[in-house]
């Protein structure tokens, strides 16, 4: 009888996974920007890696293969370094859609008109 109740309640009321946004820091000074974002390569919180993205360069500065909350910690560090040296940092949402490459917008463009 409970396993018929449990099973009529997964039926019922299933559980809806909503995947989060990725996100990245990006931090500005005059004309220069550096990005830092933490990665989940298996979409858990470990293993992870930080990438620091300055112009013409994106690297892997940290990874951690077991140590929960590491990558989160190290990405913090870099952003306040830059906010104490007087940059403006500020959280941005990354949207990776193939509907949103560069590709694509040409593509969606009418041809010239001459």
């Amino acid at each position: 009888m409970i396993k018929k109740i449990l099973l009529m309640l997964t039926v019922i009321s299933p559980i809806t996974v909503v995947a989060e946004p990725e996100q990245r820091t990006v931090c500005d000074s005059g004309d220069v920007r550096h990005t830092v974002q933490v990665e989940y390569p298996q979409g858990w919180k470990v293993p992870c890696q930080v990438r620091f993205g300055s112009p013409g360069d994106s690297r892997i500065v940290w990874r951690a293969e077991a140590s929960e909350g590491f990558c989160e910690r190290k990405a913090h560090e870099i952003v306040e370094r830059r906010i104490s040296a007087g940059w403006h940092c500020y959280t941005e949402d990354i949207f990776d859609s193939p509907a949103l490459t560069d590709s694509s917008l040409f593509s969606d463009l009418p041809p010239p008109s001459r």
